[in-house]
């Protein structure tokens, strides 16, 4: 079996090197990606203020077992089964039987202006917020607009590494309104510590060149603004022809199967699938490793000859965010993703974000070296009407 996995990020290369692994010789797996060193993302709002980041090269990672393809897929011939490369070395075909989709996602700036904006979506955004950021002077305002863990982390790192600012952070709802009441109390107790103005319940209608436009007409000084939602799903699944949701994502069934074409599966950011209770798996990478380590157990059991028809059974434990390098919140969930409990702070919750941060990478070469490691937990049983036999497994949850 010829596997294609557009993609070498978190799900990417954890699908890969699993797959390579268990598949006892029976699957050749090819690696295309657009950057011959891997992504961190976690770490990007580093990038941004220029912290050092390693970027340990795909071919080492992936190892021997994976073939490792530098460029960008420009047409995935579904119909055809060989996907075309647009590469250092020209234009290539690569021919495939099975196709996993794990482009991820980058920033879209839904508002009139979006062309001011910065991001740290993915990594050439984060370098040029790096460089913006380097030109803009003391005392100048900063805004950043969105507060989910990704505006969180962000603004806590700007306030940090650049003190002489003026940083605002801006978001529709209530700042830290995904924590239940008292951690949402440190998180803004910690950003005002932080020298962070917190704008909670504003919206913004329009960015322009030096301020921030909100829907009540009022208007927020900033010389640099960096935009923190609206992530969406490169636009190659759906110009070539897969059904995909409103921000571009592969529909999937519960096994992680395009619904329009069963010799596609997508994981991490570019596919959705159906979560138990509705809705769809929050784009973190608390849901990259397992749905890719899923589809990868999937594809080995079909080239064995051995069918596996198991949905993806994933529950959650925890999120954890850091707020600059000295705090942090790690806030316990249900198997939903539903912030419950008090949240921990102080070292504990700071040690939990260093072992996330660091410990992506090192499961992806864990993995390599003992393929089908990488567990997660499951589901509350009857969350999955047709989940059938699951075996139990646990992984310390961490998220985006």
């Amino acid at each position: 079996m010829q596997v294609l996995v557009v993609g070498a990020g978190y799900a990417g290369a954890t699908a890969a090197v699993r797959l390579a692994g268990r598949a006892a010789g029976r699957v050749d797996v090819t690696v295309v990606n657009p950057r011959p060193g891997f992504v961190n993302r976690l770490r990007l709002h580093h990038v941004a203020v220029g912290q050092r980041v390693a970027a340990p090269a795909l071919a080492t990672m992936l190892g021997a077992g994976v073939w490792f393809v530098e460029g960008q897929v420009t047409d995935l011939g579904l119909d055809t089964g060989r996907a075309v490369v647009a590469g250092p070395g020209g234009p290539r075909t690569v021919r495939y039987d099975r196709l996993v989709l794990a482009t991820g996602s980058t920033t879209e700036v839904p508002v009139p202006g979006g062309e001011h904006a910065h991001a740290v979506g993915d990594i050439g955004a984060a370098r040029r917020l790096r460089h913006a950021l380097d030109g803009v002077a003391a005392g100048a305002d900063v805004a950043v607009v969105g507060g989910g863990f990704t505006g969180l982390e962000t603004v806590g790192e700007l306030a940090e590494h650049r003190p002489d600012l003026r940083v605002r952070l801006v978001t529709a709802g209530e700042v830290g309104g995904w924590f239940p009441p008292r951690g949402a109390a440190h998180v803004r107790r910690t950003l005002a510590t932080l020298g962070v103005e917190a704008v909670g319940g504003r919206r913004v209608a329009a960015v322009e060149p030096d301020r921030v436009l909100l829907d009540d007409g009022d208007a927020l000084p900033a010389a640099l603004m960096v935009w923190c939602g609206g992530f969406v799903a490169p636009s190659l699944a759906w110009n070539a022809g897969l059904a995909v949701d409103e921000r571009g994502a592969v529909l999937t069934d519960t096994r992680l199967r395009s619904v329009t074409h069963d010799h596609v599966l997508a994981v991490g950011d570019a596919g959705h699938a159906p979560a138990p209770g509705g809705g769809r798996y929050s784009m973190s990478c608390q849901y990259a490793f397992p749905s890719a380590a899923h589809a990868a157990d999937l594809l080995v059991a079909e080239a064995l000859g051995t069918p596996d028809t198991r949905p993806l059974d994933l529950g959650f434990t925890a999120r954890v965010v850091s707020l600059g390098r000295h705090h942090a919140v790690l806030q316990p969930t249900d198997r939903r993703d539903t912030a419950r409990g008090r949240a921990i702070t102080g070292r504990a919750a700071l040690a939990t974000k260093w072992f996330q941060v660091r410990g992506t990478v090192s499961a992806i070469g864990l993995e390599r070296r003992f393929p089908g490691v990488v567990h997660w937990p499951h589901a509350d049983a009857g969350d999955h009407a047709d989940a059938g036999a699951v075996t139990p497994a646990v992984a310390a949850g961490s998220a985006s």
